[in-house]
C-alpha cells in the first residue's frame, strides 16, 4: 500500500511533537538521576525498565510545563544535578538514598517522582522566561540594523549627488 503522499518516504520518522520531546526529556532523565543513584546497577534489566517506566508515566501523569517549552536532552544533566541534590536533602547522605531508591516503596517513588515533576517546572519556568525576553533583544538589533543601513543609504547618496 502507498503512501498519500508519494514524495514521503517510509524510511522517514514521523515529525517529534512537543509531547514526543517531553517524554524523551523525562525518559532520559529519570534514567540519569537512577544512574546517578547507582540504582540501575544492581538491579535486573526487566526491574529497572519497569520501574523507569513506572516513574515516567507517573511525572507525566501530573506534569505541567510553560507554555513553549522546547525540552532539551542536553539540559538533562543540569536537572538531574538538582533532583539528585534535592533527594539527598530529603533522605540524606548519598549511601543512604542509593538504598532508599532500591527499596521502590511507593513513598520514595512518589518523593523521586515530585522532585522530577518541581525541577522540571522550574526548568521549562526558566527557559521560557529567557525564551520571552530573546524577542525583545532581536527586535533592538533588527531596528540598528535597519537605522545603519539607512545612514548608508544616506551617505551613499550623498557620495553620489556631490
Amino acid at each position: 500500500m502507498e503512501s498519500a503522499d508519494p514524495s514521503a518516504s517510509a524510511c522517514e520518522a514521523p515529525a517529534e511533537t512537543v509531547d514526543d520531546q517531553l517524554k524523551l526529556f523525562v525518559t532520559v532523565l529519570t534514567m540519569r538521576v537512577l544512574t546517578k543513584c547507582r540504582t540501575l546497577k544492581v538491579r535486573r534489566n526487566e526491574e529497572w525498565v519497569a520501574h523507569t517506566k513506572h516513574l515516567v508515566e507517573q511525572t507525566l501523569e501530573e506534569l505541567t510545563v510553560s507554555e513553549g517549552f522546547r525540552p532539551d536532552l542536553k539540559d538533562t544533566k543540569k536537572v538531574c544535578k538538582a533532583v539528585v541534590s534535592d533527594l539527598k536533602e530529603r533522605f540524606g547522605r548519598k549511601s543512604r538514598l542509593e538504598s532508599v531508591m532500591l527499596l521502590q516503596h511507593p513513598k520514595v517513588d512518589s518523593a523521586i517522582i515530585q522532585s522530577l515533576q518541581t525541577h522540571i517546572k522550574e526548568h521549562s519556568t526558566e527557559l521560557a522566561n529567557k525564551t520571552a525576553s530573546t524577542p525583545l533583544v532581536w527586535k533592538e538589533v533588527l531596528q540598528l540594523i535597519s537605522f545603519t543601513a539607512g545612514i548608508l543609504a544616506a551617505v551613499a547618496l550623498m557620495i553620489v549627488i556631490v
